[in-house]
């Protein structure tokens, strides 16, 4: 899937999640972060608990700078068009810490084409043992 609207999205996310958590993207740029982010959207993260948009802003805003050496891999990554404007992607996430030690998740993202730009319209997040 490399080289795909798709994939570029993803990796454009969690490139800034990554910068978020770490504190490398200041504050002032939560509307940057959340622009890739469908008024509509939701997710299951690995906790089984449903975020709406506003609940994952308040989550981004309260964890800014709280995961020092945070470090996102992605792999896995596979996607299917569903139409001209919307594309299903399947992908594994990574995430380490300090210790280098990773915590891996199957994600599955519906993401929609508005307005020129990929947003994310949901996502569900399953913990890999």
């Amino acid at each position: 899937m490399k080289d795909t609207p798709a994939s570029h999205q993803i990796h454009a996310l969690h490139g800034l999640i990554e910068d978020w958590f770490n504190a490398r993207l200041p504050v002032s740029e939560l509307d940057t972060l959340m622009a890739h982010f469908a008024v509509d959207f939701s997710m299951v993260g690995i906790t089984g608990q449903r975020l709406d948009r506003d609940a994952v802003r308040a989550l981004f805003l309260g964890g800014h700078g709280a995961r020092p050496g945070l470090a996102i891999v992605i792999d896995a990554e596979c996607a299917t068009a569903l139409d001209d404007a919307l594309v299903m992607a399947r992908y594994r996430e990574g995430h380490a810490r300090g210790n280098g030690a990773m915590c891996w998740r199957e994600s599955l993202a519906l993401l929609r084409r508005e307005d020129g730009c990929w947003r994310w319209v949901a996502l569900q997040e399953t913990p890999c043992a």
